[in-house]
């Protein structure tokens, strides 16, 4: 009874009963319209689809996954390495936040095709799109871990003795961390969304290739089992980050709620 009490549980059997609810409304309905299969595939016939399937999705889904976290790992350093320059050389916030918005601002999927001409069809480009979604979420939010700390707290590190070096991994960078990795929630899908553009633009493996396979065969059933493909993958993505908050950052207060 005390699991079922939790929150968090509690949360996901809801979710899970209203997803249970929307494909079995979907399966009735869909038998009683007679819906064709290339326009809305029954639910029973995606799970078939996803079952054969899913040697070949698992291939795809691989290179996709590793353009992904290769993309979203070089924006965690590279995004909390500008937000540790900007709090400590504050002269730079300004020209680092313009470029970083600027860049925000570009439909990435106008900029992928460069991307394939400059570096072709390998798995650089669909990095380095990963890498532009990701970067913006987690730089904002490391910057504001480091930044937005009360002024007497750093005093008072300072009064105790805590050099620039000590303040920063105990003071800063611990507030820092929770804030590290809720960008990291956000970064992760996008990122994959990242990965994924690059491989409708140009590209001859990946989920979005397959994808796009799958729509010039007019294969919707297969369309449908990639996307629980992508859901799955990235529910386990950001279920890796709450994993990781709720071992080793169980000090936070909304850790210690659930």
């Amino acid at each position: 009874m005390s699991v079922l009490a939790n929150p968090a549980v509690a949360n996901v059997l809801k979710s899970t009963l209203a997803f249970a609810i929307l494909i079995a409304l979907w399966q009735v309905v869909g038998q009683l319209t007679h819906a064709p299969e290339h326009i809305l595939p029954l639910p029973s016939k995606i799970g078939e689809v996803f079952v054969r399937t899913f040697s070949s999705q698992l291939h795809h889904l691989a290179a996709t996954g590793f353009a992904t976290v290769c993309g979203l790992a070089l924006a965690l350093v590279v995004g909390v390495l500008l937000a540790i320059a900007v709090i400590y050389f504050a002269s730079i916030k300004g020209a680092v936040l313009t470029v970083l918005a600027a860049f925000n601002s570009i439909p990435k999927i106008a900029v992928a095709p460069l991307f394939v001409i400059w570096f072709g069809l390998g798995i650089e480009s669909k990095i380095l799109l990963a890498f532009l979604l990701a970067i913006f979420p987690v730089f904002v939010n490391s910057l504001t871990g480091l930044g937005e700390i009360e002024k007497d707290m750093l005093d008072l590190s300072k009064i105790s003795g805590g050099n620039e070096w000590r303040i920063f991994t105990k003071v800063r960078l611990m507030h820092a961390l929770p804030y590290i990795t809720d960008s990291l929630k956000v970064a992760f899908p996008l990122a994959l969304v990242g990965a994924i553009v690059g491989e409708f633009i140009g590209g001859n493996r990946g989920i979005g290739y397959l994808i796009l396979s799958a729509q010039f065969n007019m294969d919707t059933a297969l369309v449908f089992a990639a996307l629980l493909s992508i859901t799955i993958f990235t529910t386990l993505g950001v279920g890796v980050v709450v994993l990781f908050e709720y071992l080793f950052l169980n000090w936070r207060p909304s850790q210690r709620a659930t």
